[in-house]
């Protein structure tokens, strides 16, 4: 008989750690595959957070565990600008206490039986039965590469997603696509490690976030109150309100989260950027072509028109998309059965699929939820929300089988570290 448990996390960041705390605390038997932290351990050195800190942390179901005091505990900068790193290693730190028990293996398949339950396959090729699984990959396998770049080799062409390093580009022409954060910080960092990039904006302007000034007036609070997505009216309503989002009709719901906080780079990398990276806006790429050991570009920029350029490599700082169909580890026959709100996966206020038992956290659900859950901060909403769910007053358990489960988490835990 298969290894079996009642529910199945993939992914090891912070929205499945939050919501293994939250299952764990309320007695509710589960299992975590993946790489504990790893998008976020894979980070550039030298690249700091995009949000403020007290909004970016693991939320668990107890004190005392949040970024900014981890920051603080440990002499760091607990406000903006922190390190991706240091956010990785604090992540590391509440896994390490809470959820003591992820199992480093990758799930390579998930596939739905005959009886309604899950089968999944991991890397070392094993399986598990689970009754339910929760989806909570982040970003991975998400990338988005314009169509005009699919058909260059990896040689020449790649996505930000790809580098921690960008040593290799010393010396070299570099066209980076994109005008959000990505792109942006790419551009930093190919030129501080000696290389001559440019930036190729589709839009008007490279948009850069604004500072907030470290004391602010009365009205200016009033105006533009502080929130985990920036200082507005609009993303405070939007924290306040976390789950309103999702009671919009369909259409208008996804013409807002469209045009919700669009690309923007934060402020700390400006300095980085500005007289030392040429940025041409209004400027798209029509076709890309191999040129021997090198791309031609063919681009357009509004203001002057067509124009040719050769470079040494192409990275594609273009973001992410919310695309089931890219979810590799699932089965052709689920990802079938799954309804969709264009490519992501439609879900109902407790975050489940239209496959009964099948749940997903995360950024794929903001055309879904709002545009709050394409950040961390939204995990602080949807993990307790969906363990509540899980957990079901026909699931509830008693505290002697509560202790048995925590025992069996911790004999995990301690033979994977033996």
């Amino acid at each position: 008989m298969l290894p079996g448990t009642d529910v199945a996390i993939v992914g090891a960041g912070p929205y499945a750690l939050s919501l293994a705390a939250h299952l764990r605390a309320r007695g509710v038997e589960h299992r975590v595959f993946g790489r504990k932290m790893q998008f976020w351990l894979d980070m550039p050195e030298g690249i700091n957070l995009k949000s403020f800190a007290f909004a970016t942390n693991v939320y668990v179901p107890a004190r005392g565990y949040g970024f900014a005091e981890w920051c603080r505990e440990n002499h760091l900068e607990d406000f903006e600008p922190c390190t991706m790193a240091s956010f990785a290693r604090y992540g590391l730190w509440v896994q390490s206490r809470l959820v003591p028990y992820v199992e480093a293996s990758l799930v390579t398949r998930v596939s739905r039986q005959n009886d309604g339950r899950f089968e999944v396959l991991l890397s070392d090729e094993s399986v598990v039965v689970a009754n339910r699984v929760v989806f909570a990959t982040g970003l991975s396998y998400c990338e988005y590469v314009p169509s005009t770049l699919r058909g260059l080799p990896r040689e020449l062409a790649s996505h930000t997603s790809e580098h921690r390093s960008y040593a290799q580009f010393r010396g070299k022409d570099v066209a980076i696509i994109g005008g959000g954060a990505s792109a942006i910080e790419a551009g930093a960092l190919v030129h501080e490690a000696g290389g001559r990039p440019q930036i190729l904006v589709r839009d008007e302007l490279a948009h850069f976030s604004t500072r907030l000034p470290a004391e602010r007036s009365l009205y200016s609070r009033m105006r533009n109150p502080i929130s985990v997505l920036g200082p507005s009216m609009k993303s405070r309503l939007l924290q306040a309100l976390p789950f309103s989002v999702r009671f919009l009709p369909e259409q208008a719901r996804l013409n807002f989260v469209k045009h919700s906080y669009g690309p923007s780079a934060p402020w700390w990398i400006a300095p980085r950027v500005w007289g030392r990276v040429p940025i041409f806006v209004q400027t798209t790429v029509k076709a890309a072509e191999v040129s021997g050991s090198r791309v031609r570009l063919k681009i357009h920029e509004s203001a002057y028109g067509d124009r040719t350029i050769e470079v040494d490599h192409v990275i594609a700082g273009t973001g992410f998309v919310s695309d089931v169909d890219r979810l590799q580890y699932l089965e052709d026959a689920l990802k079938r059965s799954l309804r969709r709100v264009e490519s992501a996966p439609w879900l109902s206020v407790n975050f489940e699929s239209s496959v009964p038992g099948a749940y997903f956290l995360g950024p794929i659900t903001a055309f879904c939820f709002g545009p709050l859950y394409r950040f961390v901060a939204g995990a602080e909403y949807a993990a307790p929300a969906v363990a509540r769910h899980l957990a079901g007053p026909v699931r509830a358990v008693t505290s002697a089988v509560r202790r048995r489960i925590l025992r069996r988490e911790d004999a995990v835990a301690a033979g994977a570290m033996a």
